[in-house]
């Protein structure tokens, strides 16, 4: 189609369309690695599509834009990803003293994470390359992948830590994946390196100590930009505000807003905010501490684990930085407070690593950061059933009762704290 070669996010070094998952060999060190990008052929894409051809077409979700997508749509791979609702919180966003908050509601993919959309093209380009099997580094990422990997045929493993959720595990398993536990987060580096090399796998989770991971894949998730442009009819907002654990998510959007932009979709871009656990915040560090090099930290238990990593990859620190954004971290009090709030104002059940955007929203208004009118975008990038283990220990259930009216209302009044 439109894709040109990779190119070094860094120092500009160019590479040909080839598997290229380890990041820019010529300005690599021992302290720095930077990621590669699909480069395009942005004057071929702006006289083939405009608004009015976008409009008019049938297809819907991840492949509506296949001019800004590095594979031939014609063997792309689909599940109904994309599409997603751009809900705005009608009720929540006022009391939080926001009164143009909206909600990018990923948790409507098929596998209710925005991954699919990753995973959609990381698939087809695994296919393209030859490869049997996709690897990745468990949790929504392996779930995804190995959804895909069921409708393409290709063999899936995911290499877990040993508090991954639950049911992201069972997820995988069911789509046909094959789990692997990790003694520590670290052993993914050379195992899923061995499986790139000698199996000719293909890795839609980074296994890079400095987050690098594939160029292809995440070009998916850049279509979170191009919906919320489309769903704002072409307005811009403020601020979009992306959870971030190494980074790709939040660059991959990032990446779309660039992209409407360099084509002339829109004459503006917003502000990148990446919300990070308190947990770990590699990335809030660096900025705040205008330290020359990604930090990395060390991590601490988190109910935002898909959050929660040592060290953020570049991509995201240029998200930030290039769009004139900020990174902030949020406690876990504030995220389920958030889950709540979401919940019960606006009807979106949010997984907790996707409550954080919504956390964070609240804490950059409070701050005086964000303004009152600003349209802010809080990308939900799952949904809340990815968690039952920690939703569950901040419920009771009451004891059953039977057909006695009475009984019932006791019930409601004693419980619930409701009457008539």
């Amino acid at each position: 189609m439109y894709e040109r070669m990779l190119k070094c996010l860094h120092c500009g070094a160019q590479y040909p369309l080839e598997r290229m998952f380890e990041g820019c060999p010529r300005c690599k060190t021992d302290r720095f690695q930077s990621n590669v990008v699909v480069d395009y052929d942005y004057e071929k894409i702006k006289e083939t599509v405009s608004r009015k051809v976008l409009k008019k077409r049938c297809v819907q979700g991840v492949w509506k834009w296949q001019e800004f997508l590095p594979v031939d749509p014609e063997s792309s791979l689909t599940l109904g990803e994309g599409g997603t609702p751009l809900l705005p919180c009608r009720k929540l966003g006022p009391a939080l003293g926001l009164h143009h908050l909206c909600a990018k509601d990923e948790s409507r993919n098929p596998t209710h994470t925005f991954k699919d959309r990753s995973a959609a093209v990381g698939a087809t380009v695994a296919r393209k390359f030859g490869s049997r099997h996709l690897i990745a580094g468990g949790g929504n990422t392996a779930a995804a992948a190995a959804a895909y990997g069921a409708v393409s045929g290709l063999q899936v493993i995911s290499f877990e830590n040993q508090d991954e959720s639950m049911q992201a595990i069972l997820q995988t398993l069911s789509y046909g994946g094959k789990v692997v536990y990790l003694k520590k987060y670290e052993d993914r580096y050379v195992l899923m390196k061995t499986c790139v090399d000698t199996l000719h796998a293909h890795p839609v989770s980074s296994y890079t100590r400095s987050p690098t991971g594939d160029p292809y894949s995440e070009e998916g998730r850049k279509t979170v930009a191009f919906e919320i442009c489309e769903q704002l009819s072409w307005n811009v907002p403020d601020y979009v505000i992306v959870p971030t654990g190494m980074g790709f998510g939040l660059f991959a959007v990032w990446r779309g807003f660039q992209d409407l932009y360099t084509t002339g979709f829109i004459d503006a871009l917003p502000q990148m905010v990446a919300v990070e656990s308190s947990a770990g915040g590699s990335l809030t560090k660096t900025l705040t501490s205008g330290a020359e090099c990604i930090q990395r930290v060390e991590t601490a238990p988190t109910i935002a684990k898909h959050i929660l990593v040592p060290q953020v990859g570049y991509q995201a620190y240029r998200a930030v930085k290039d769009s004139g954004g900020v990174a902030l971290t949020v406690e876990d009090g504030d995220i389920l407070e958030a889950v709540f709030s979401l919940a019960t104002h606006e009807g979106i059940y949010a997984s907790t690593t996707s409550a954080a955007a919504i956390a964070a929203a609240k804490t950059l208004h409070d701050s005086g950061h964000i303004d009152a009118q600003d349209t802010v975008v809080s990308v939900i990038t799952g949904g809340g059933l990815k968690d039952p283990d920690v939703i569950e220990t901040h419920f009771s259930l009451p004891d059953p009762v039977g057909g006695e009216w009475d009984k019932f209302v006791e019930l409601m009044k004693t419980h619930y704290n409701m009457a008539w």
